[in-house]
């Protein structure tokens, strides 16, 4: 029932560093994921990508009255 489990991590005070962290623990949890799983999880990251974009565009949009 329970699809997680707490954890202790280290967060860096250097942005960059801690970037960079995440990134490698990102590509470790990539890598156990079957090749379906990891087909939907690249297009999900690339929609959600798509739609960020896409509202930033909107704000962005509304914000200067209308015009681009």
């Amino acid at each position: 029932m329970n699809d997680f489990r707490p954890s202790l991590g280290i967060e860096f005070e250097n942005n960059y560093i801690d970037a960079k962290n995440k990134l490698i623990n990102f590509i470790a949890a990539f890598s156990k994921l079957t090749e379906i799983q990891k087909q939907q999880l690249a297009n999900e990251i690339i929609t959600s990508a798509s739609m960020a974009a896409s509202f930033e565009q909107f704000v962005n949009y509304t914000n200067s009255g209308g015009r681009f």
